[in-house]
């Protein structure tokens, strides 16, 4: 038996016509269920023999965690997740997603695979940020990126980047991205960044909207240490980890990333293909000549 959690984007209506039967089908397969307690409301009223957590604590009572929502609600459920080393599987309610590969249509016959062993994990590396401001220093957690912005600010960013102690750059952009491989088809792609294979261990450095033609993205080896520094003066800066946690800084600010000792498995079906997902989701014929 395992024991399935469920996290899940309770705004989305469809939500509420899925969940009901879904969990009935895995009590029925004899398995163990346990949701949200965001989710056991109004809404939804499980039945007796489901489990009902807070957010916090439903990965202790679970062998697999069902993110059911998008890439963004996946990202959540990773950070919750954290050290716990429970695998995920993303479900999603929507369009295409990189992380959320599911598709909801799909839902019963991946979890008929889950069930029978037919998958394999993915580990995807995890960013450890280390802030440091006002004389404290606190280490944060992504999946995707770390991006530092101008925030409210008229004035460019300007920032100088460190690679394991070496100087390499002093930017003078809209802003700086360090993102995962598993990130690198998200904002650092649409900033000019490249695609990296989500399960290399590198970390990506693109600038947006640089000032300077010969700012370029950067790919170093994930065991290097990415520390970033700012001009002095500069305010309302804004630092952002996974488009979903965003702290306010200033010039004083030291940011150090680097790749965390742990990371967070993605549940990956046999027949599920990266490159397949890819070219969809790029709109890549893979003709000669491309987009015709």
């Amino acid at each position: 038996m395992t024991s399935f959690g469920i996290i899940a984007n309770y705004r989305k209506p469809e939500l509420w016509n899925l969940l009901p039967p879904l969990v009935e089908w895995l009590l029925d397969q004899g398995q163990s269920v346990a949701v949200t307690d965001r989710m056991a409301g109004s809404n939804y009223q499980p039945p007796d023999a489901v489990a009902v957590h807070s957010t916090a604590t439903i990965v202790k009572h679970s062998d697999m965690i069902l993110s059911m929502g998008g890439d963004g609600t996946l990202l959540s459920s990773a950070r919750i997740v954290g050290k716990a080393d429970v695998p995920i599987l993303g479900i999603h309610m929507g369009g295409l997603g990189f992380l959320a590969e599911v598709p909801v249509d799909d839902t019963y016959r991946a979890l008929e695979q889950v069930l029978a062993g037919k998958y394999h994990l993915d580990a995807r590396l995890v960013l450890a940020v280390d802030l440091q401001t006002d004389g404290k220093l606190q280490t944060y957690y992504a999946i995707n990126d770390l991006v530092i912005d101008r925030g409210a600010s008229p004035r460019l960013l300007k920032a100088s980047v460190e690679v394991s102690g070496r100087p390499v750059n002093d930017y003078v952009a809209d802003g700086l991205i360090v993102a995962t491989p598993t990130g690198s088809t998200a904002y650092s792609l649409s900033a000019g960044g490249p695609i990296v294979v989500p399960t290399l261990e590198a970390l990506i450095i693109t600038p947006i909207c640089p000032h300077s033609l010969s700012a370029r993205s950067l790919v170093v080896p994930g065991t290097e240490k990415v520390v970033i520094r700012f001009d002095a003066g500069q305010e309302r800066l804004s630092l952002t980890l996974d488009g979903q946690v965003k702290f306010d800084i200033d010039s004083t600010a030291v940011v150090t990333t680097r790749q965390a000792r742990w990371t967070i498995k993605l549940v990956r079906l046999e027949d599920s293909d990266y490159y397949h997902v890819l070219r969809t989701k790029m709109g890549w014929s893979g003709e000669a000549g491309g987009g015709r």
